[in-house]
């Protein structure tokens, strides 16, 4: 997992509309995950150098020299660790909704491609119809409706139904599937149930007790950041070519690339 991980700000070449509005959100999700740390970084750096400028008049060490920015150091430090656990949580959940955002949009694109995938047994009323000004609108609708009610029952679901409607399977890689099904049942424990472990999910999770508040680790949000990368990339190019849908160059997006 370490190489992948190590890929997380990596994206191709060519992509669809859905996969770059994708990436886009996951960029900027990253970015904002690292922020605190990197400010803190420089603030740390800078106090290094500053003790090795004045190493000659302070023997007993920068603390000495400058202790109120050295506790803030400290309680900086202390701030970050603290604050962790709920960063992860964030970026856990923001993973997941952008990873369901993009299946709803490729769906919704290749519905307006193949409006005869819209075929099924599903009831919708004239009103929902008529609300809508175009194929597109109502595609997107109905792919947006239809993702938001399965994923509440879990990944399987919704790749069942990726593979009924448009005879492709989301993914090839097991791993990735295994921890993109525990990143969603995180998030709904999040959304439902403020994090606090129900049945259901301490049966899912290994470790994970009924009653007491789930512990997010940065590392639940890596692998699943990770893997959801992974299966958009290898997934929407597969999506792309069978549906003809219409794919964007990188260099179109270097306004937020840079």
């Amino acid at each position: 997992m370490g190489d992948e991980r190590a890929e997380l700000g990596a994206v191709p070449e060519i992509a669809t509309v859905a996969a770059w509005e994708f990436y886009k959100s996951h960029h900027f999700q990253m970015r904002y995950m690292t922020s605190a740390n990197m400010v803190f970084e420089d603030f740390e750096s800078l106090l290094e150098r500053l003790g090795a400028a004045f190493a000659e008049i302070a023997p007993e060490g920068p603390e000495k020299l400058f202790p109120y920015w050295y506790q803030r150091r400290a309680i900086f430090s202390d701030s970050l660790v603290k604050n962790l656990p709920m960063v992860a949580e964030y970026g856990m959940t923001r993973c997941v909704e952008n990873f369901l955002s993009y299946v709803s949009d490729v769906l919704s694109e290749a519905l307006v491609c193949r409006p005869g995938l819209l075929k099924s047994q599903e009831q919708v009323t004239y009103e929902e119809v008529l609300a809508h000004g175009s194929i597109e609108e109502f595609a997107a609708w109905a792919a947006e409706r239809r993702i938001s009610q399965l994923s509440f029952k879990g990944l399987d679901e919704i790749a069942g139904y990726i593979e009924k409607r448009l005879g492709l399977r989301i993914h090839e890689n097991d791993r990735h599937w295994k921890m993109l099904k525990r990143g969603v049942a995180i998030r709904n424990l999040v959304v439902h149930r403020r994090g606090i472990v129900d049945e259901r999910f301490a049966r899912a999770v290994v470790g994970a007790k009924k009653g007491e508040r789930y512990e997010f680790t940065l590392h639940d949000y890596l692998d699943v950041a990770s893997s959801a990368v992974q299966v958009v990339r290898e997934f929407d190019s597969k999506v792309a070519e069978k549906f003809s849908l219409a794919q964007i160059a990188k260099k179109e997006h270097s306004d937020w690339l840079e």
